[in-house]
């Protein structure tokens, strides 16, 4: 609630902390997602801005990139992001019921629409993470279930895989 970023060190001890409440660059407004790229750059889901925002390992802003999602102001449907080891950005976006993937300056690559997932309720994508294979493993909390989906290839992601 305090819209920032805190930095602690492995022992809990509090290093720093970056940001603080506004809608100007370097300012947030609920950030929830985190993810760490490469080359060491931190990504922000700044939800409320509908943004996702680029810090150095020191805190520094860099750079940020606007999306058409993130409307709402749900106190559950919180959007995470993950990052591989290519500097691709994926982004949850649980309203819209999609997968969003970026380049590391925001150029949309992919879209995972999961709303046609096989289930009677709904998908409600929430956590992501990619896991060294490359494959793309998203949590369905409104159907208690992982998906797992292959390696991004050629701008898109496969079918979901049977984990």
């Amino acid at each position: 609630g305090n819209k920032r970023v805190q930095v602690f060190d492995q022992n809990l001890g509090r290093l720093s902390s970056f940001g603080g409440p506004g809608i100007v660059e370097g300012r947030m407004d609920e950030p929830v997602g985190l993810a760490v790229g490469p080359d060491g750059a931190l990504y922000v889901a700044d939800t409320w801005n509908r943004r996702v925002q680029v810090f150095s390992p020191e805190g520094t802003f860099l750079r940020a990139w606007s999306l058409a999602s993130w409307h709402g102001q749900s106190a559950f449907n919180k959007p995470y992001i993950a990052a591989d080891w290519t500097g691709r950005v994926y982004a949850s976006d649980p309203e819209g019921r999609r997968l969003l993937v970026f380049d590391d300056h925001g150029t949309l690559l992919a879209v995972l629409d999961l709303s046609g997932a096989g289930t009677a309720v709904p998908p409600m994508p929430a956590g992501v993470h990619v896991d060294p294979q490359g494959r793309v493993w998203v949590s369905d909390a409104a159907n208690h279930r992982l998906l797992r989906f292959a390696a991004l290839s050629s701008g898109e992601l496969e079918e979901p895989e049977p984990p």
